[in-house]
């Protein structure tokens, strides 16, 4: 008797490629984020609400996200430069990036 998901190739290829499209999805988001980020001012944000501290913590974490994106891209070094895409791009099916 089995309890739980059975482990098919189906099911190993759809969590793969899933997982591959949310890589894919999150650099996307990054990159809108911080496009918007990047054209606002601190004051801007502090209309919204934030506080000066808020601000620099949200545009640092999102400098911080995009190098990550860019490593992840192959556009910028870490040690060397990897496009980490390579074989995920084939997971996920659809998709430009």
């Amino acid at each position: 008797m089995s309890v739980g998901l059975p482990v098919t190739k189906t099911e190993v290829d759809t969590r793969s490629g899933d997982t591959a499209r949310e890589f894919q999805r999150a650099f996307e988001n990054v990159a809108t984020m911080q496009m918007f980020l990047v054209a606002q001012t601190e004051q801007d944000l502090i209309a919204l609400g934030y506080t000066a501290d808020e601000v620099a913590t949200l545009k640092t974490a999102y400098n911080d996200l995009e190098f990550l994106g860019q490593i992840w891209a192959g556009t910028a070094i870490l040690p060397a430069p990897k496009d980490f895409r390579v074989f995920v791009r084939r997971l996920w099916g659809v998709g430009a990036f």
